[in-house]
């Protein structure tokens, strides 16, 4: 199991939006407890009974926001039977490429969907008050978009390009930033 390191800006207040947007609707539930967390672990595995027998020991060690991979068969039941027994506990599914795939995620209870990339389908279409989308960004215009699409928050892979993180990072106080970075006691954010 890997996990993820959060570096969260702190966001702005709605008197700091320019003048002309309107106030951001209230964050979903995961968004807060990613923002107390600071730290979503991560979980990839080759079956689903080992991804369940490894989440259900994270989310028994302390761990309250846990990202499963689309890629692990049977992820769908996993989140489900996951959720039924952690209801507390903030479950989402990464590497969601698509908005099908993003909609089956939601009907079994996941509170958010992670992409490597943005998915504008998943941002317009399926984030709600209950359900955080986290699309991914590498670019200044990538981060831009996404804002000016509707992410509140936004994975930024740490290690590639923490140069252009500080630099954008600097220039874009409009929002959450999530960086990503395997954990490393050494490198703690």
């Amino acid at each position: 199991m890997a996990a993820t390191m959060l570096s969260l800006s702190s966001p702005l207040s709605p008197s700091s939006h320019p003048p002309c947007s309107s106030p951001p609707p209230p964050p979903p539930r995961a968004l807060l407890e990613i923002q107390r967390s600071r730290v979503i672990a991560c979980l990839r595995a080759s079956e689903g009974q080992l991804a369940l027998e490894a989440s259900r020991a994270a989310l028994r060690g302390g761990v309250s926001v846990l990202e499963i991979v689309m890629s692990t068969p049977g992820v769908l039941e996993v989140i489900k039977e996951l959720v039924d027994e952690h209801p507390l506990s903030v479950i989402g599914v990464g590497t969601v490429l698509d908005v099908v795939d993003a909609r089956k995620a939601i009907n079994v209870g996941a509170k958010f969907l992670m992409s490597p990339c943005t998915v504008m389908d998943i941002l317009f279409d399926v984030q709600d008050d209950e359900v955080l989308y986290i699309p991914g960004v590498m670019t200044p215009t990538e981060v831009l978009s996404a804002y000016k699409s509707g992410a509140r928050i936004v994975k930024f892979p740490f290690w590639v390009v923490i140069n252009t993180y500080q630099l954008s990072r600097n220039h874009f106080l409009i929002f959450q930033w999530l960086l990503l970075k395997g954990l490393q006691l050494l490198h703690l954010l």
